[in-house]
């Protein structure tokens, strides 16, 4: 942060920081004139509207960043202390919103800024090309630990089952699906073929501006039936049934078998640090 902004950054940190409860944590950060601020309360994260300190800094750019970071961290996105005339700036900048004034304070709101996922009701259903996507039952819970579990697929998906899950809970993977779902960060979908779970497929990545990104991975004990093919058809039609605009794929470099079949219903834009991008406009 530049010298000149040290003064009033220090009185407005300070200021946030004597309002907290003790169970409150806070963390600042700057960028391009403008003073973020989260406040973590024991259970959720909250965003206060980003504190311009330049005049020339960007109000639409600095909510676009707090929602590329909640995306990110795959937290909901809250946002607090919003002053009654910045309300219709808000809401064109995220299309769906749902806002409350303070019981004290009727002129001064918080939000909660929705995206297609929060916008379920219940886990959706679609049958297409033989196969079902739908909702994850307790019935999947071992086939889908064992999914999850798989080192050969993780390698492709991008994390470390035991990382994530160093004690080797069986329901770690059914309740973390269900916690992100009810948390609006991301859906996931059971795959079926004939009644069996043979994959998982994830619209994630929310930007709560109509853009997501979407994920497949069928059972190794299912591979050469074409199921990935089919369920990225099927999902792409979930996707658009939420009211998605864009969606976007990212496919590690060395999994060519999966670039070439997503490159059959998305477009392919670029080769960027090992992975393979696509976009689709819906």
């Amino acid at each position: 942060m530049p010298k000149e902004f040290f003064d009033d950054a220090g009185e407005i940190i300070g200021s946030i920081a004597e309002s907290l409860d003790d169970d409150m944590s806070v963390a600042f950060a700057y960028a391009a004139g403008v003073l973020y601020v989260r406040i973590f309360d024991g259970e959720k994260y909250v965003f206060p509207l980003p504190i311009l300190l330049t005049d020339n800094a960007d109000a639409e750019m600095a909510c676009i960043a707090l929602a590329e970071y909640s995306t990110r961290e795959m937290v909901p996105l809250v946002i607090t202390d919003i002053p009654r005339d910045e309300l219709d700036f808000l809401c064109s900048v995220f299309p769906h919103v749902d806002a409350c004034s303070y019981s004290d304070d009727e002129d001064c709101f918080y939000i909660k800024v929705n995206n297609e996922c929060d916008m379920l009701d219940d886990v959706p259903t679609l049958e297409m090309d033989g196969i079902t996507l739908g909702e994850l039952t307790d019935a999947d819970r071992d086939r889908y630990a064992q999914l999850c579990r798989d080192r050969d697929l993780n390698k492709y998906w991008g994390y470390d089952a035991d990382e994530d899950n160093p004690d080797g809970d069986t329901d770690f993977y059914l309740d973390t699906a269900r916690r992100e779902f009810h948390s609006g960060v991301a859906l996931t979908l059971a795959v079926r073929e004939g009644g069996e779970l043979v994959g998982e497929a994830t619209v994630y990545g929310f930007d709560y501006r109509g853009t997501a990104s979407i994920a497949v991975r069928v059972m190794r004990d299912c591979h050469g039936r074409g199921i990935g093919s089919r369920a990225t058809r099927a999902l792409i039609e979930v996707a658009r049934q939420m009211g998605l605009s864009t969606l976007l794929a990212q496919i590690l470099e060395e999994n060519v078998a999966s670039i070439k079949m997503t490159s059959k219903y998305m477009v392919l834009q670029k080769y960027s640090d090992g992975k393979a991008m696509f976009t689709l406009d819906l």
